[in-house]
């Protein structure tokens, strides 16, 4: 990645990515990728002179017509040297997956992309929704890098055609389709360009729409294409992007062919959509709305919805007469989560057979939908009755959570500073230094996840680990993630590790966490954390994290307005000796104690509140008397 790095000085990251990626499909398809046949052409200085780069490119152009162009060479005969040694040596598909993955990582997600187990998920629906032997050619109108047509190539289609405005991003997913559609009767065409205004058709008849559309987009066009023929169910207001591509999709799609498309939640309950999400219900055109979890895909902090539709103009199919909604508390990969013995297409096609799962799915007449704000969200479909504790378990509940909640109260109280806090210091003021000297002198070791090294397929004693998140040390909670394959670079815990976000919350929130033996050690370090490991001889665990987590020390190491990042080798430490150090971590450590049996205690008492609150409400409980 450093060479890509380097070529991207001038022509962009994405556009430097774009060309090393058509170079190794270059390399596969004109048969560089052994040892015996590696390419050796360039030569020369640090740069291509203009002769020589004129011919390659040409080359390139002559091997590769189906990409979308213009094309363009890299610059750099070492980074070109490079890329035809590493496909002497791992398939060119996988050193492109690895390209592609560093990519996503240096830009932070930025780049426009389904995260595989979404984009799975989708392609297992569309096929589900497709009648039998019918998933052959598959669109996506707006297909980043081309992760829905991967998925929809692994679940059979065929043939995959993909539409991107960005070049370079569009040339990306030429690339992969390039050197992983390789069976027999398989293909793909990828065209750069604005498929909204463009509108072009295709020979075949589409069997399938895959759609991760751009969101909230002021500029669409709602001028421009005011009278495009597309807009059956309704012109799309300004703010209404998102049905301006659902209805683009479902005029691409063959009669009764399915759309999968991943939108926003907003979507479903935006009064400018009332009259398009309403025409949809009236003309059956919608099938489900699939609630996933927050983080599934970007943007990470909203639950998006998955969309399952289906162009009505279907001869022999009965129309639907009901609407499937989800709640997915974790992207399904497999049967249905609820009901493991229905299948996908059994509740796509006939929902209103397999009965309610309060909370989980539940299949909705479509009458019923149509009321003054057609709100198609989910969580207000699958809400269920009331689960109250009969009067005799909850008095006996009750009965325990008192004695617990005492003991909780009772540890706070002991906790809590009193007189003794109350003596000042009469030394000179701290001496400090910052993280930086310290690591310079031996006394730290700053570690971070790196997104460079070996492939991760050579370590897979990571796959399954616990993973620390920065929501984790903020919380003060166990490690909640865990991570699915093994990754580049990733950083084992060890106990009186200090940890560190290297972001401040919007709420200003800040913390520095010492790992403990019992629930941190052994766990992996997770994205957006700084680990820093002392010297037990030299600093004092609790100490460091004490004054590593001061606001007025933060705000000092921190930079930017709306993302406020942390530089922790700017965070200062007092130089003490270490027996003052470890006085100073035992105040800490026992401020720590005293808030996580308050956070303790408070959520014991939120508990019970909240069952009498239930219990009054729905009836079932009588207040007491004064």
């Amino acid at each position: 990645m450093a060479g890509v790095l380097r070529e991207a000085d001038d022509a962009g990251l994405g556009a430097a990515v774009a060309r090393a990626a058509l170079f190794l499909v270059f390399l596969e398809r004109a048969g560089h990728t052994s040892p015996d046949a590696m390419y050796v052409r360039p030569g020369g200085g640090p740069d291509l002179d203009a002769e020589l780069g004129g011919e390659i490119l040409r080359e390139i152009g002559r091997t590769l017509p189906e990409m979308p162009g213009p094309l363009a060479l890299l610059r750099s005969p070492n980074l070109m040297r490079d890329l035809s040694n590493a496909v002497t040596k791992r398939p060119p598909a996988e050193v492109l997956g690895t390209l592609l993955t560093r990519f996503r990582s240096e830009t932070r997600g930025r780049v426009p992309g389904t995260p595989m187990p979404v984009a799975a998920f989708m392609a297992t629906l569309a096929r589900a929704a497709t009648p039998a032997s019918s998933f052959r050619t598959v669109l996506d109108p707006s297909c980043g890098t081309g992760d829905l047509l991967e998925a929809a190539r692994v679940q059979g289609a065929s043939y995959v055609y993909g539409e991107e405005k960005d070049l370079p991003i569009a040339q990306l997913a030429a690339a992969q389709m390039a050197v992983r559609l390789t069976g027999p009767g398989e293909g793909s065409t990828i065209r750069s360009g604005d498929a909204l205004h463009e509108d072009r058709a295709y020979g075949p008849e589409i069997d399938a729409v895959l759609c991760n559309p751009p969101y909230s987009q002021r500029d669409w066009g709602a001028e421009e294409l005011a009278y495009a023929s597309r807009w059956e169910y309704g012109l799309p207001a300004r703010s209404e992007s998102e049905l301006a591509w659902v209805q683009h999709c479902l005029a691409r799609v063959r009669p009764g062919g399915p759309v999968v498309m991943l939108l926003p939640p907003a979507v479903a309950a935006r009064s400018s959509g009332r009259r398009i999400r309403a025409e949809l219900l009236r003309r059956g055109a919608l099938r489900a709305v699939i609630a996933l979890p927050p983080g599934a895909a970007q943007p990470a902090h909203i639950g998006l919805h998955i969309w399952v539709l289906q162009h009505p103009e279907s001869e022999g199919r009965p129309r639907m007469e009901n609407v499937l909604f989800m709640n997915c508390p974790s992207v399904p990969a497999g049967p249905s989560p609820d009901r493991p013995q229905v299948t996908w297409r059994e509740l796509l096609t006939a929902p209103e057979k397999h009965g309610e799962v309060p909370g989980l799915s539940r299949s909705v007449p479509i009458i019923d939908l149509l009321d003054d704000t057609v709100d198609l969200t989910p969580a207000p479909r699958l809400a269920g009755p009331y689960e109250i504790t009969r009067p005799d378990e909850l008095r006996r509940t009750l009965g325990g959570s008192q004695g617990s909640l005492s003991s909780s109260l009772s540890r706070a109280v002991n906790l809590s500073p009193g007189r003794e806090w109350g003596t000042p210091r009469t030394a000179d003021q701290w001496t400090t230094a910052s993280v930086a000297d310290l690591i310079r002198t031996g006394a730290l070791t700053l570690l971070r996840p790196k997104t460079t090294g070996p492939p991760a397929s050579q370590d897979t004693s990571m796959a399954g680990q616990p993973v620390l998140k920065a929501a984790d040390v903020i919380a003060g909670r166990p490690p909640s993630g865990t991570i699915p394959e093994p990754e580049d670079g990733a950083v084992r815990i060890e106990a009186g590790d200090v940890i560190v976000p290297s972001t401040v919350l919007s709420e200003g929130k800040y913390t520095a966490r010492v790992a403990d033996a019992r629930t941190d050690a052994r766990a992996l370090l997770g994205r957006n954390l700084h680990l820093l490991r002392p010297d037990p001889s030299r600093l004092d665990s609790w100490f460091l994290a004490g004054f590593l987590a001061d606001p007025t020390n933060v705000q000092r190491a921190s930079q930017g307005s709306s993302v406020v990042r942390v530089d922790a080798r700017r965070l200062q430490v007092p130089l003490l000796p270490l027996e003052e150090q470890q006085t100073y971590g035992a105040a800490f450590r026992r401020l720590r104690s005293f808030t996580e049996a308050l956070r303790r205690a408070t959520a014991q008492g939120e508990d019970v509140v909240g069952q009498l609150h239930d219990a009054l409400t729905a009836g079932t409980l009588k207040p007491p008397a004064d």
